[in-house]
């Protein structure tokens, strides 16, 4: 903890813990600074709460914070065995959350969804998706997405 938090206001969570609005969170070795949603002075989850829900990317191993891209992947080969730290997202399918690195991601249009408290899958469309849609519309089937990492820019237009 840096020697300035000691001073900053603490607010209780819904899980009861004491947290700041922005901290580090620490999982599998790796480390981002997460800042936590507050509306009227609460929040639902802790950063040592946020810490406990972050996993690891079925593909690669890397960590998966709150608030990642996901990529929701299926095995090429029905009878690969899975680590055992793959998270599943549909068993009908096989698929399994995947983090939306540059190394691990196909292409910026697998990007399916986000990590999301309480440690579940948010889905949004995936570009490809959104210019089905799009071309549904009666549209060109051209979308322009800024930020795949941007939540609310997956979720605009729906």
């Amino acid at each position: 903890m840096k020697l300035f938090n000691i001073f900053k206001k603490k607010i209780v969570a819904g899980c009861g813990h004491e947290t700041l609005k922005k901290d580090k969170v620490t999982a599998f070795g790796a480390s981002c600074e997460t800042k936590i949603p507050i509306a009227d002075g609460k929040t639902d989850y802790c950063h040592r709460c946020l810490e406990k829900m972050a996993i690891r990317c079925a593909w690669c191993g890397e960590v998966i914070f709150i608030g990642d891209p996901i990529t929701l992947y299926s095995p090429k080969d029905k009878d690969r065995k899975m680590p055992d730290y793959a998270v599943p997202h549909n068993k009908e399918h096989n698929s399994y959350v995947g983090c939306f690195r540059w190394n691990c991601a196909e292409t910026g249009a697998d990007r399916a969804g986000f990590w999301y408290p309480p440690g579940k899958v948010y889905r949004v469309p995936t570009p490809i998706e959104m210019c089905m849609k799009n071309m549904q519309n009666g549209g060109d089937g051209v979308i322009c997405v800024g930020d795949l990492s941007d939540r609310k820019e997956a979720v605009r237009g729906l």
